[in-house]
């Protein structure tokens, strides 16, 4: 973890997985840039309680990975006065940083360099709030993410009061640098084929990772739908940019793919779907993609998306669209014997004509998914109750330690970035 007493340093820290992956981030409204940074809205991240553990989500997706153990209502972070909104945006330390972060970023349009200075004051507004919790009171904090700038402030704090961090994954284990990182005492992860990735990247010995499964899903013991060969197949979405989503809509937009349900993430900007739809294709707003597979769809297309295990934990024959040749986003869609790749509107075609036809093994399928996701539902509920309630003697190792700094001097994720060179990484 960073130096203790580089405020500089532990606030860099914070921010790096985000600066990272700033491809991924859409640019601030210029309404928004023209504000004081005080006057910028700020999603506080939401806390929870589970066995005498205060959990911290900052997404729907993360609150729904954990939603199974939630005891009691929502609590709220300590409310910052308009003085101490400006101390938080204005400091020495968030000046420095922001002078360090602009120039890393000096290439990039202004917009979106505005959008990291965001999660900046994020991060610093959410250290100031997180350090006023007497977080000692609990048994440990429990985070969903490990690359999200406020909750890696989160992190601090509790790692300044001494209290151990439990991370339990709300998404399989992505295969780019802000997941070389586990920044935590104890990982509770989904299978068997995540422990190994991370004990193989990491240097972790397997024994130090427990694995509890998914409890967003209650799949594995569901049976697996009836295929239904003429019914509409699935086509996810990532939030990804506008001109992604036009590649990926003109792949899959021959006649003989046939009509589709276009299943919108949490995050996907709607504005920029509609106009991509096709006669005789339906967009499943307000459903989640889980529930549309339990209906058996003929097949599902994704672009790296992690609801393709949900879709081989149901047999469902899946095929990831790929536009370049840039490798898989995740470590489980390697094997393509398991996922095939599609690059061409043909090789679509192809795909969707044996899926109709039934000549896809679907066994295959679900025993990937449970390398994996070993449990989930109920299962992964108790297993993860378990963990929360082992005492630190238990446990080989103190549980106030850091499995592996991804982010600090020598660590993996800051190996491998484009970061590591630019005035964001360590001195």
């Amino acid at each position: 973890m960073p130096n203790p007493t580089d405020d500089v340093e532990r606030l860099l820290w914070c921010i790096r997985p985000a600066v990272d992956i700033t491809h991924l981030h859409a640019p601030l409204p210029e309404k928004m840039v023209q504000q004081h940074p005080t006057a910028w809205p700020y999603r506080e991240a939401s806390l929870r309680t589970a066995e005498h553990h205060l959990v911290v989500t900052e997404t729907v997706n993360q609150e729904r990975s954990l939603a199974p153990v939630f005891e009691g209502g929502p609590r709220s972070l300590p409310p910052l006065s308009a003085g101490e909104g400006t101390e938080a945006v204005e400091s020495e330390v968030v000046r420095e940083v922001r002078s360090r972060l602009r120039r890393a970023l000096s290439n990039e349009e202004p917009l979106l360099v505005a959008a990291l200075e965001h999660r900046l004051y994020k991060a610093a507004r959410a250290h100031m709030q997180f350090r006023r919790l007497d977080l000692s009171a609990y048994r440990g904090l429990v985070v969903a993410t490990q690359h999200s700038s406020s909750v890696r402030a989160a992190i601090l704090a509790a790692e300044e009061q001494g209290t151990p961090v439990t991370y339990i994954p709300h998404a399989p284990v992505a295969g780019n640098p802000v997941y070389l990182d586990l920044p935590a005492s104890t990982a509770g992860l989904r299978g068997v084929g995540e422990s190994d990735y991370y004990s193989r990247e990491l240097g972790i010995p397997a024994a130090s990772l427990d694995v509890i499964g998914n409890l967003g899903s209650d799949l594995l013991e569901t049976p697996a739908p009836a295929i239904r060969p003429g019914a509409p197949g699935i086509l996810a979405l990532s939030p990804h940019p506008s001109e992604t989503l036009e590649r990926m809509f003109s792949l899959v937009s021959d006649a003989s793919i046939g009509e589709l349900i276009v299943a919108p993430h949490p995050a996907t900007q709607l504005k920029d779907v509609r106009p991509l739809m096709r006669p005789g294709w339906q967009l499943a707003e307000g459903w989640r993609t889980m529930d549309l597979l339990t209906e058996g769809p003929a097949f599902l297309l994704h672009l790296s998306s992690g609801v393709a295990w949900e879709s081989a934990a149901l047999g469902i024959p899946t095929a990831t669209i790929r536009l370049d040749q840039t490798p898989v986003n995740y470590p489980f869609l390697v094997d393509e014997s398991v996922y095939p790749s599609i690059f061409t509107s043909s090789e679509a075609a192809s795909f969707v004509a044996r899926a109709r036809g039934g000549v896809i093994d679907r066994s295959a399928l679900l025993a990937h998914a449970r390398r994996w996701c070993s449990f989930d539902g109920v299962e992964a509920k108790e297993r993860l109750r378990v963990l929360l309630r082992r005492n630190p003697g238990e446990s080989a190792e103190s549980q106030t330690r850091c499995l592996h700094d991804g982010w600090s001097a020598g660590g993996a994720a800051l190996a491998r970035s484009w970061i590591a060179s630019t005035p964001v990484a360590p001195a």
